[in-house]
């Protein structure tokens, strides 16, 4: 197996692209859902009452704008994570390489 340097590179910029977009976006539609959810748009009757229960049973709206922060960070540091982890692998091939460039096979 032969790791293309340039090719991981141009994968890994990509990435990085669309999570920097993905990173500047995220705020506002996070925050455009804090803002509707602040509206209270189910009403004050009864029936209102009872979605509103169940729509926010288990922090539903919020854990989802929790979860959805945590993933943000996380899908901008995985461009970094993974250039990291190939320039290792790279490393750790080359070394071993070297090391077993003075060794002879016998038959």
């Amino acid at each position: 197996m032969e790791i293309a340097k340039p090719i991981v590179n141009l994968g890994i910029s990509q990435w990085s692209t669309m999570a920097e977009d993905w990173e500047r976006e995220s705020p506002r539609l996070r925050a455009a859902v804090t803002e509707a959810l602040a509206a209270a748009p189910w009403g004050g009757g009864p029936e209102g009452a009872a979605f509103k229960a169940a729509h926010f049973r288990g922090d539903g709206p919020n854990q989802m704008l929790t979860q959805c922060a945590h993933l943000t960070k996380e899908i901008t540091d995985a461009g970094d994570r993974m250039r990291k982890t190939i320039d290792n692998t790279l490393r750790t091939h080359a070394a071993t390489y070297q090391d077993m460039s003075g060794l002879t096979r016998e038959i």
